[in-house]
């Protein structure tokens, strides 16, 4: 009952339950420990995709940039090729011009010459004919001087013609040039425009995966943060738990050390009232023993004396300070003790002190055999160490020497003597 009562009162205190509810809040905890790990993982895992998203997007975005680049001098040699055919062909233009004027004019004064040359030859021959002053070789010098004159002028008139037409050749090749010239202007301008769209089209994609990086880097933090603290959450509440659970052992320990001091108390009662028992329970006459301590104390007094050799009733009534049991044998004493009731034969629960008798009639022994219990199995007996007195096991005497355990009694010697 007082064991039960201490047990009742030890836990009387909520700290069982405040227990309880914080191994319910760790478990609750290390759940979100453990989502807070698996949302960390996701968001590496999409940080490091989106890395690797924008490592590609920014190697396109540097290619397109190159590309750019790249048409942008094309664009910018077109354009430099472009205005020095420009120039030539102004150039060429302003020789041809000056050419044709040159030519105009030459062909204009020529042809006054070739006309008046013409006509004088003309009229020379026809006065000459008509008039026949000259002779015929005379007449024939005159018009092959005119013939010459004429030839003459015509060779600088088809000098002249073929400066201008190769002038002009090369005025229609400059300008046949310009038009390449623009024509790949124009290609390169165009090749410029798309590069510069390309490279703007990469540098836009390259910034919103930098956005999704930014994005999953902000995500990865707020993950570590929930994670961080819900590992200082989980670590407190386990910190919380370790301290109640040392409360609780203590609790328990002061519980259980006063329980034990309880039935310690109790066994002390129920020895002590043993012992009163054993000492006060004696045949009608009979001269009062020693208490069960000076027993014990005589007992432990006379351990390895070797006086007592088979004078096992008279070493037991030795103990509790008598010189003589009054009686010739243990067998003797024994049938008396029954024969008064007073044996007992539950052997469960034996008070120290208590005289135990055994049947020595198996092993030829007709004087039997007696010895004190000095707790914890054991018995104070002769026939120990050496055959001397000393402790020996409670079933020695049944085992080891063929004299079964008959029962115990209190301190009944109705003959013994001070």
């Amino acid at each position: 009952m007082l064991l039960a009562q201490g047990a009742a009162d030890a836990r009387a205190d909520d700290l069982d339950d405040q227990y309880a509810a914080l191994q319910d809040q760790i478990t609750s905890s290390s759940g979100s420990v453990s989502d807070g790990y698996a949302a960390l993982d996701a968001a590496m895992s999409a940080l490091t995709s989106s890395r690797d998203e924008l490592s590609s997007a920014q190697k396109t975005a540097d290619a397109a940039n190159q590309a750019q680049q790249d048409a942008q001098s094309a664009a910018d040699a077109a354009s430099a090729a472009l205005t020095t055919a420009q120039d030539n062909r102004r150039a060429a233009q302003e020789q041809v011009d000056a050419a044709q004027g040159q030519v105009d004019a030459a062909k204009q004064e020529i042809g006054m010459v070739a006309s008046q040359t013409a006509q004088q030859n003309t009229g020379l021959t026809s006065i000459a004919l008509l008039i026949g002053n000259g002779s015929t070789s005379q007449i024939s010098n005159r018009v092959q001087w005119a013939n010459q004159s004429l030839s003459s002028t015509q060779a600088r008139v088809d000098a002249y013609q073929n400066a201008l037409d190769e002038l002009s050749a090369r005025r229609d090749a400059l300008v046949s040039t310009e038009d390449d010239a623009r024509a790949a202007r124009d290609e390169a301008v165009s090749r410029l425009v798309e590069a510069q769209t390309a490279s703007q089209a990469a540098a836009d994609a390259a910034a919103a995966v930098q956005e999704k990086v930014d994005a999953n880097q902000a995500a990865l933090a707020a993950a570590q943060g929930i994670v961080e603290q819900a590992v200082v959450s989980d670590d407190a509440l386990k910190s919380q738990a370790g301290e109640l659970a040392t409360r609780i052992q203590a609790r328990d320990e002061a519980a259980a050390a006063a329980a034990a001091e309880s039935a310690a108390a109790a066994t002390r009662s129920g020895t002590a009232a043993g012992s009163s028992w054993l000492t006060t329970n004696i045949a009608p006459g009979q001269i009062a023993p020693y208490s069960v301590d000076q027993a014990v104390a005589t007992a432990q007094s006379l351990e390895g004396n070797m006086y007592y050799g088979n004078m096992c009733l008279a070493l037991v009534a030795a103990f509790y300070g008598y010189s003589s049991s009054g009686v010739n044998s243990a067998a003797d004493a024994a049938a008396t003790i029954r024969a008064a009731g007073q044996m007992q034969y539950d052997t469960s629960d034996i008070p120290v002190g208590a005289l135990l008798w055994y049947d020595g009639t198996p092993a030829g022994n007709p004087f039997g055999h007696v010895a004190m219990y000095a707790g914890n199995g054991m018995i104070y007996s002769n026939g120990a160490a050496n055959g001397g007195v000393g402790t020996i096991s409670i079933d020695t005497p049944s085992s080891g020497w063929g004299e079964p355990l008959i029962g115990w009694s209190s301190v009944w010697l109705p003959n013994a003597t001070a």
